[in-house]
């Protein structure tokens, strides 16, 4: 989860800097952006089908009831800024920087609340049952494809201590998969116009 946070971040500021060169430099990173959007999509549902329904049935508290409503409704404040860039960048609207500039504050915001108060009521009242069931759930909705766009994804860039957790935790034959494979494959893919992106 905090990898994935950290991707989410590294990709916001590049959607800023394209943003700020203006609409045509948006538009000619719209790899990248339909691959953050990709992400986020599946970051958000998985998250609002299936790990908050299980710690609901964990928790009892108010607050902890309460937070998970914010959540819910912190991801659903986010998809109308999604969706009136898209509708920005189609017309290279000069609202585009302003809008790319909410996501990322909204966004930011989100990932730091559910860091600071959700994932740790997921680590301190999430059954570890509940947690191998919410993992396998991701693993059968997303397939060996969601695997192989996913993990040369999170790992991109200069790895923070989350993502570099997380490709240390690799088995070594899915690590040799990504190094020969997966990367490269990406790679190519050239989401922000460059070829390691």
């Amino acid at each position: 989860m905090y990898a994935a946070h950290d991707s989410f971040r590294r990709d916001l500021d590049r959607l800023l800097v394209a943003a700020g060169q203006g609409p045509q430099a948006f538009v000619a990173a719209g790899k990248g952006w339909a691959n953050f959007k990709h992400q986020l999509w599946l970051h958000h549902r998985a998250e609002d089908q299936e790990l908050w329904p299980r710690l609901r049935r964990s928790v009892t508290a108010p607050a902890d009831l309460h937070l998970l409503d914010l959540m819910e409704a912190e991801h659903a404040s986010i998809d109308p800024l999604v969706e009136a860039i898209d509708r920005s960048a189609a017309v290279e609207d000069a609202a585009l920087d302003r809008l790319v500039s909410l996501l990322a504050d909204q966004l930011v915001a989100h990932l730091a609340h559910e860091e600071d108060e959700a994932l740790p009521l997921v680590d301190a009242a999430l059954p570890a049952r509940d947690w191998r069931a919410f993992t396998w759930s991701l693993a059968r909705a997303e397939g060996i494809k969601g695997a192989a766009s996913f993990l040369p994804w999170v790992l991109d860039g200069d790895q923070t201590d989350a993502q570099r957790h997380l490709a240390a935790a690799l088995p070594a034959p899915a690590r040799l998969i990504y190094r020969t494979v997966l990367l490269p494959r990406y790679r190519r893919r050239r989401l922000w116009g460059d070829p390691t992106g």
